[in-house]
């Protein structure tokens, strides 16, 4: 039999409802098809070097796939380890958000998400990087992150206790929080923005109406940039609508560019607090973006 390297996050969003089980079940599912399952902890595999040759020894001796069950930052963990390697990467979405498997038609329920697995065809998407660390999904900047984190440290407090929270937090931060001049050059093309936040996307953002932002294709070799220019604080219940509704391509406050490749500067250096794909890293401008054209196999349901 050859051998499938499945990596759990059982901290992931929803790993916590489903223990060990949703990982046994994948590789009984696995094992149908022909494929020897081998589990690896996560983030160790990332962060310790025993761990990590271990991965690499398994790929080395032809490992057949590698199935992330977790969310997008730990499918970002696993794929910037499996870059230059031609080993495809399997989903099962665990995470909250999961919007990398949303882009890939994924199921995110785990049962129907772990069919996949054995019914599978390679499709090759893009990977964006940031002054040369990678994301799938998209990288911000400002007031979003300091949002993601109010959201991340009330996470399993539930719902109705998580609101109230987060909308002081909102309040707190659209308060006090400062408009940024940013210098931009978008391939040749220059441009100067004033805002609280900004989200460059690996592949453009399609307009639609949710609470997620959607990308119909990651493999066109593009990034798209976005950012709210500065208004009136009353103005935003009105611009939120907006971005809820998928209208913002033509709302005057809202910029977005398509590039290949940006170059964000401050106008002094800045150190700062990005989330890439979820995952807060610290960067310095100039900031550096670029993508890397089909460099990552991953897993899509076959087609009919």
């Amino acid at each position: 039999m050859t051998t499938a390297i499945l990596i759990n996050n059982a901290r992931a969003g929803q790993a916590l409802h489903h223990g060990d089980t949703v990982t046994a079940q994948l590789a009984a599912c696995l094992g149908h098809i022909g494929l020897e399952s081998v589990s690896l902890p996560f983030p160790d595999v990332a962060t310790d070097p025993v761990q990590r040759e271990r991965l690499f020894a398994l790929l080395d001796a032809g490992a057949r796939r590698v199935v992330v069950l977790g969310g997008d930052g730990t499918v970002r963990s696993v794929a910037t380890l499996l870059l230059g390697r031609d080993v495809p990467l399997g989903i099962v979405p665990l995470g909250t958000a999961n919007l990398l498997a949303r882009d890939l038609g994924l199921p995110l329920a785990p049962e129907p998400a772990i069919a996949v697995q054995a019914a599978s065809r390679v499709h090759r998407i893009d990977v964006a990087r940031c002054n040369g660390e990678t994301f799938l999904c998209a990288a911000m900047f400002g007031l979003a992150t300091d949002l993601a984190r109010a959201r991340e440290a009330a996470r399993g407090i539930g719902a109705w206790r998580m609101l109230p929270r987060l909308l002081r937090k909102a309040y707190w931060v659209l308060k006090r929080y400062p408009f940024h001049r940013v210098h931009l050059r978008l391939d040749d093309a220059p441009a100067v923005l004033s805002t609280r936040a900004l989200l460059v996307s690996n592949n453009p953002l399609t307009p639609q109406a949710g609470l997620h932002p959607a990308r119909t294709a990651l493999d066109t070799g593009r990034l798209g940039v976005y950012g709210v220019r500065e208004g009136p604080l009353y103005d935003l219940p009105r611009l939120a609508l907006t971005l809820l509704a998928g209208t913002w391509p033509r709302e005057p406050r809202v910029f977005h560019r398509v590039c290949r490749r940006a170059r964000i500067d401050t106008q002094r250096p800045l150190r700062t607090t990005a989330l890439l794909d979820g995952e807060p890293t610290r960067l310095g401008t100039p900031l550096r973006f670029d993508s890397l054209p089909g460099a990552l196999p991953v897993l899509v349901q076959a087609a009919d």
